[in-house]
């Protein structure tokens, strides 16, 4: 490919035509909302839609127990609340995420302790780092499994078993990401999943997993308004109307975070379409990486050989040194191609936004980064991380799509490419 003239200076865009839809919604949906409908008499409000949701979704992954929420981070959310840590107690967790990975440790007073890259890892969190962080106040250990590709688990298991601490897997990147050999949910004490618009939608909603009975009593009732169980829920946690007296509310402080049963109905449709998507990503991504490996300057998110991305995005290094503009700009160009992609989080990591940096959390307390007598247990404008600095401002995204053919993937790639050899033919 030649360097040929950019469409953000005149020229004729790579990609004209519009990608196709991210999800595939027809009559297996409208099958379930309409069974909703038609048992509205006697089933609605009543969780049953949810609760089929919840049985598919633990059998696709293999554990005992799912508890479906309205969000991803409300099942963060009551994934931290299950762990009920002390107030001030801290949870290391990724710097480079969505903020609903780290507002539920904040919501539960806990303190967001930020690990840095793996160097040479691109992207993900390094077990080495995580440990370096551990204190006598670490309550659990959160991994972010960023745009689908594992975090090596096994290190991380190792740290957190030799300091006895649980780990929080952060899955709503990663749906049926893969960990050599393993779905990633399954590997840590919880999995967490975003429903909204990742792989697997439930038009919003997320879901938590887990083979722990006692975590998930505890999740299911904190999402229930501090609820709990009785011995008669031992082996289920999806109680019926036959089984009214066997939940009591109220009993510690909870949360609310409900999936609806219109929500759940999508979700079970999409859970029959969520291989053939997640087959689709891997093919696209396979292309992209092709071409964008053999671009100077570009190095794709490196998958480890036995790991299988679940291509939620298609992120890559850009180094500026080699191809000569800033990442912004480039990103610029490459949407002028047809092709969606910026730089991730703008180039700042979570420490460096308002609400850690500036501890804006109730009112001016600062709680709980600032504790009861106005001392500070954790200053995030002195976290320094060193790999996240270098390399995040040059953090680029494509979204991934579950409908990408074969044409589309080499556009997408090519488009990127096309930007590259321009500007670096430049210098």
């Amino acid at each position: 490919m030649t360097a040929e003239k950019l469409a953000i200076e005149g020229g004729t865009p790579l990609r004209t035509e519009p990608f196709g839809n991210r999800h595939a919604l027809g009559k297996p949906e409208l099958a379930q909302l309409m069974q909703i409908v038609d048992d509205a008499q006697e089933q609605w409000h009543s969780g049953y839609k949810v609760r089929e949701f919840e049985d598919g979704f633990a059998r696709r992954h293999g554990v005992r127990y799912a508890i479906a929420t309205d969000s991803g981070t409300g099942a963060i959310h009551a994934a931290v609340a299950a762990f009920d840590p002390e107030p001030g107690d801290e949870i290391i967790t990724a710097p480079v995420t969505d903020i609903g990975s780290v507002l539920g440790i904040i919501l539960q007073n806990a303190v967001p302790v930020f690990s840095d890259w793996e160097p040479g890892a691109i992207f993900n969190q390094g077990a080495a780092d995580i440990e370096r962080r551990i204190t006598d106040r670490t309550r659990a250990i959160m991994v972010v499994h960023l745009s689908g590709v594992p975090v090596d688990m096994d290190a991380v298991m190792d740290v957190a078993r030799r300091h006895d601490l649980p780990v929080i897997e952060d899955c709503s990147q990663a749906h049926l990401a893969e960990y050599q050999g393993r779905l990633v949910g399954t590997i840590g004490d919880v999995g967490c999943y975003s429903l909204g618009g990742k792989p697997l939608t439930a038009a919003g909603g997320g879901i938590l997993i887990t083979n722990n009975e006692k975590l998930a009593r505890r999740a299911k009732g904190f999402a229930a308004k501090g609820s709990e169980y009785d011995e008669e829920l031992r082996n289920s946690l999806r109680p019926t109307t036959a089984r009214r007296g066997s939940e009591r509310g109220y009993s510690f402080l909870g949360d609310f975070h409900p999936m609806a049963d219109l929500m759940a109905a999508i979700g079970i449709a999409q859970l029959e379409r969520l291989d053939g998507y997640i087959a689709r990503r891997r093919a696209a991504g396979a292309i992209i990486e092709d071409i964008l490996w053999e671009v100077p300057g570009l190095t794709p998110q490196k998958i480890r050989p036995g790991d299988r991305s679940g291509y939620y995005n298609h992120s890559f290094l850009y180094d500026e040194d080699v191809i000569g503009v800033p990442a912004e700009r480039f990103a610029d160009a490459v949407i002028a191609e047809g092709v969606d992609c910026k730089v991730y989080l703008d180039g700042m990591p979570l420490y460096h936004y308002p609400i850690f940096a500036e501890s804006r959390t109730y009112g001016e307390s600062g709680y709980p980064f600032v504790d009861e007598r106005g001392n500070r247990r954790i200053d995030y404008r002195e976290v320094r991380l060193p790999v996240v600095e270098k390399e995040l401002p040059g953090m680029l995204k494509v979204g991934g799509n579950s409908s990408h053919t074969e044409q589309d993937a080499l556009d997408v790639g090519n488009a990127i490419k096309k930007v590259a050899l321009h500007y670096a033919s430049r210098r």
